[in-house]
């Protein structure tokens, strides 16, 4: 059955930040009904997920959540002093001088955002908390992943064209141990790189300090609910076999429920050519394992 669709904007708190959230559910659907929180890669907003994935999700009767992470889409951005701000030595209010940024791609505050919103979601009217999953594209792919591993509350998890590490050459390694030094020195302003560093064809400042040592495979290491690895044979951002592909030999050898399918293709074609096989296969995972 095929239901029709309804959704209201509604706010998020992550740590004080305030995030754009939707939430679409199936008109008439008898409750409490499974649901899906959805999560963008990079800096990508809430908007393409709607007629891509959500309306197809709810419309087979799932709640779903989507939400633009802090400092992207219409979230807050995050709020630093500027420099000469006097010590803040008390509790309570006070005011001071400071800087919004914005558009800075870091994967330990876009994973604090999604554990706000999985919380959200679970304790929505209407939602069967025992059947809620996580469906996670490209970045938000190795953060489902890592978000799994790490909350049980999490039932099944597809993880599409993910990013599961970072590189490990030494120039990699050496850059992100600078900037973890500038930005304790403040050597650059504001101390939260903006511009500083980038990603060939990609909006935002990427964290460079803080991506080091954050890893979806250890927690895949972890993950114990059925999982579904969702790959692009030519994938121009990293080497499959070293990331979807590992992430799923990990899961597999620690005997959880995953497969892994490979679209003969680049990256945002899963988004395109490969819509809509990539997005069944999605919802018969959830259908299967909700």
């Amino acid at each position: 059955m095929a239901y029709e669709t309804q959704s209201k904007p509604v706010t998020i708190w992550s740590e004080g930040s305030r995030l754009a959230g939707v939430v679409m559910k199936p008109v008439g659907a008898p409750g409490p009904r499974p649901a899906i929180l959805l999560c963008h890669g990079w800096g990508g907003l809430k908007e393409h997920l709607v007629q891509l994935y959500a309306e197809a999700f709810v419309s087979a009767g799932y709640i779903c959540l989507f939400f633009d992470y802090r400092g992207w889409g219409e979230s807050d951005g995050r709020l630093i002093s500027v420099a000469g701000t006097p010590p803040l030595l008390e509790a309570g209010e006070t005011e001071v001088r400071a800087r919004v940024l914005r558009e800075v791609v870091d994967p330990v505050d876009q994973v604090t955002d999604i554990r706000a919103c999985l919380a959200w979601l679970l304790t929505e009217d209407g939602v069967d908390a025992s059947r809620v999953g996580l469906w996670g594209s490209s970045y938000g792919g190795g953060h489902v992943t890592f978000v799994g591993g790490t909350d049980a509350r999490a039932k099944a998890i597809v993880a599409q064209i993910g990013g599961y590490g970072h590189p490990r050459e030494d120039w990699y390694r050496d850059l992100a141990y600078k900037r973890m030094a500038d930005k304790a020195r403040a050597a650059i302003d504001p101390p939260v790189p903006q511009g500083v560093d980038g990603s060939p064809g990609l909006r935002g400042t990427p964290d460079v300090a803080r991506q080091w040592g954050y890893s979806p495979l250890k927690g895949a290491e972890t993950i114990r609910v059925p999982i579904l690895f969702i790959d692009a044979e030519f994938e121009e951002y990293n080497e499959p076999a070293l990331q979807g592909g590992a992430a799923y030999e990990i899961v597999k050898t620690n005997g959880v429920t995953t497969e892994r399918v490979t679209f003969p293709c680049t990256h945002y074609k899963v988004y395109d050519e490969h819509l809509a096989p990539a997005r069944q296969l999605a919802l018969d995972w959830f259908d299967k394992h909700l």
